[in-house]
């Protein structure tokens, strides 16, 4: 027959509380302990840590740092610094480029404005396709000099867009020229942006690294989205002199992260003049 033994729990006692169970001439005793539930520390520790976790493999190759270059993290930094540049500057020279169409006013005919846009971008897409044609062929053979002649060219279109209202007559023009410009761009950045990130692919995982470099685009332009809605889209068609300030320091920014990023690329085969000087 099995008899248990408890310890009256309301007794004073540092020891742990005890079950004693008998059974026959068998006797076990059980300790009792008291769940402790995990630190509220420890909670917030391990959800931070997966958090970084699942950003981490969102946004980085897989196998990273073995997996890539060893410039990779740098280069990617001075990229998403100059993204979202590009992206607070294209709202407020978007902006410009709307009110100066017309947009928001009651007299102005929203066909009209709609036809000038469309206008506006079919131009800009012949200029970057009679680019292409003429200097496509040098892509791989100077990618950093194409980079940063991709971001120097978006630079130039962005500034045309928000000169344009004040170009008048000439305003579609201007409109034009500024659209052909950042069409220019995306199109010499994709060309060059082939060659780094096969340059970074150590591991043979080049569709890895185009899939987390499009993932880091995409976060960019949504904190982008979210810092330009509430930061800059409210000074669009309120302040010059303030919009101007901030498209300038923008830029300038820009112009610095792409030439740290550019520089700190380690590409491995040499161009034409590298080989001629290396043969020297």
């Amino acid at each position: 027959m099995m008899k248990q033994r408890y310890k009256d729990p309301s007794a004073p006692s540092t020891a742990t509380p005890e079950i004693a169970e008998a059974c026959g001439s068998r006797r076990v005793r059980y300790r009792v302990t008291a769940h402790q539930p995990p630190a509220a520390e420890s909670i917030a520790g391990s959800t931070a840590a997966s958090v970084f976790e699942a950003a981490r493999a969102a946004l980085l190759p897989e196998g990273y740092p073995g997996s890539v270059r060893p410039e990779y993290l740098r280069f990617q930094v001075y990229d998403t610094i100059q993204a979202a540049c590009s992206y607070l500057r294209a709202i407020l020279s978007t902006g410009a480029i709307l009110k100066a169409s017309g947009v928001g006013e009651a007299a102005a005919s929203p066909m009209a404005a709609a036809v000038a846009w469309v206008l506006r971008d079919g131009f800009g897409m012949c200029g970057s396709l009679l680019f292409a044609s003429l200097v496509g062929v040098g892509f791989d053979e100077n990618v950093k000099e194409w980079r940063l002649f991709a971001d120097l060219i978006n630079d130039v279109g962005l500034t045309l867009n928000m000169l344009a209202p004040m170009a008048g007559e000439r305003f579609f023009l201007v409109a034009a020229l500024g659209s052909t410009c950042t069409s220019i761009c995306g199109m010499v950045a994709g060309a060059t942006r082939a060659s780094i990130t096969a340059h970074f692919a150590l591991s043979g995982n080049l569709a890895d690294v185009s899939a987390k470099e499009g993932a880091q685009e995409t976060a960019v332009t949504l904190v982008g989205l979210l810092v330009g809605s509430y930061l800059f889209a409210p000074l669009v068609g309120e302040s010059a002199p303030a919009v101007w300030t901030a498209f300038a320091l923008l830029t300038a920014l820009h112009v610095y992260a792409n030439w740290q990023g550019v520089g700190c690329l380690a590409l491995l085969w040499l161009n034409r003049h590298r080989a001629v000087l290396a043969s020297r």
